[in-house]
């Protein structure tokens, strides 16, 4: 019984592998992109409460040393066997305490700086530390706190429940401008996932301008008594209501509710004028980030922020396309989104890199079939990752902001 075992788990393993190199030979004929990984170090879960922690705060996460194939089938643009840390995050291992003397850069963003799309060795965050490292003698570590799925709302409470305990000397917020505001806003939010009800914590702003969270589980303030981070995170949590009702905005237009269909990408409405609904989105994310600088240098750490701009920004001929199904944007200029954040981030003396001018810089001098996004999928592909790098480490150096 045994031996057949292990004979069934035998052929299992040879089949496995066959498939998976029968898979390989086939995307490399057809031209595809396929990374199936290199031999990473052993990946134990790291000790502690901290994945309880971060679940109750952003919910969707995934379990750290975790491994799957990105996206799971290969017949699309790429073909990614992710292997996850000991963190959870598409990063090396990592350790809380710092050694001596090291230097760390926390990057907290979404799926972008995360970099699902391409493989760990290809991401704007991983190549960043190679580039720092190379042009200095001190251990310079760039740790990925990036999630996808997560605006400014969940990545500020990501930071203030768990990142700050990486101990950072910078904190370099990404703000992807393609959907953050959506992300943040309950209302947006609501009309583009066609759900009423929405049970992950999210942030509105009172009367007064200032935060309420609503949704989160209570946080026990004596867990980190002396962490200015995990005490606002604390009082906020402890002073919650319940999420106030949120009223469906006018635009874009419901055209069918079975299946769900608007007739326009809420996404779409950042190009268009200001609604209600857009207003509040603005002035929540504007809150957010005078929130994440407060707490980040009340932890001791500088900050700053970077803003990825969306795909029809920097290739034109995405734009056009765009404006051909919705001819209501002609007029409209895809960078002026970006260009608004960055106004707002100089008046507030917050340092912000708009990545939008360099990587549009670079498309202009490229052939059209160059592409540093996916042209299907939306995401940075390798050559948009390792523009983004070289563009970070030179501005990153430029400020001090990296030894």
């Amino acid at each position: 019984m045994i031996r057949r075992a292990l004979q069934g788990l035998l052929l299992t393993g040879i089949g496995v592998g066959l498939a998976l190199a029968l898979g390989a030979l086939v995307l490399r004929l057809s031209g595809r992109e396929i990374n199936l990984g290199v031999v990473f170090d052993p990946c134990t879960p790291a000790d502690g409460d901290w994945h309880q922690t971060v679940l109750a705060l952003v919910r969707d996460y995934r379990d750290p040393c975790a491994r799957f194939y990105w996206a799971p089938f290969p017949d699309g643009e790429f073909y990614n066997l992710i292997r996850l840390n000991n963190y959870g995050l598409h990063d090396t291992n990592l350790t809380l305490e710092k050694l001596p003397g090291q230097y760390r850069i926390l990057i907290v963003g979404d799926s972008f700086p995360q970099g699902w799309q391409v493989s760990l060795e290809q991401t704007f965050p991983y190549l960043l530390e190679q580039q720092l490292n190379a042009g200095s003698d001190r251990g310079i570590e760039v740790i990925n706190l990036s999630v996808d799925e997560k605006g400014t709302d969940r990545e500020l409470l990501l930071y203030a429940g768990f990142g700050w305990r990486f101990e950072p000397d910078v904190v370099l917020l990404a703000v992807y401008i393609g959907n953050d505001l959506v992300d943040n806003s309950a209302a947006l939010s609501a009309h583009h996932g066609a759900y009423a009800a929405l049970e992950r914590p999210f942030f509105t702003l009172g009367a007064d301008g200032s935060l309420r969270l609503h949704n989160v589980s209570p946080i026990e303030p004596g867990r980190h008594p002396d962490a200015p981070a995990w005490q606002w995170l604390a009082e906020r949590a402890a002073e919650q209501t319940p999420l106030p009702a949120i009223a469906t905005p006018a635009a874009p237009r419901v055209i069918s509710e079975a299946p769900y269909q608007l007739e326009y990408p809420v996404e779409l409405g950042i190009y268009l004028p200001e609604t209600p609904e857009w207003a509040d989105a603005w002035a929540l994310t504007e809150a957010l980030i005078r929130q994440f600088r407060v707490l980040a240098e009340a932890q001791g750490s500088r900050f700053a922020v970077i803003i990825i701009p969306d795909r029809r920004a920097v290739h034109s001929k995405d734009w056009d396309i765009t404006v051909g199904y919705w001819p209501f944007l002609q007029g409209v200029s895809p960078m002026a989104p970006a260009a608004r954040l960055q106004r707002f981030l100089e008046t507030e003396g917050i340092p912000v890199l708009n990545l939008t001018y360099t990587l549009n810089g670079w498309a202009l001098t490229r052939d059209e079939t160059e592409r540093l996004y996916y042209r299907d999928d939306g995401h940075f592909n390798a050559a948009g990752h390792a523009v983004t790098a070289q563009r970070l480490a030179l501005w990153l150096a430029s400020l001090g902001l990296a030894p």
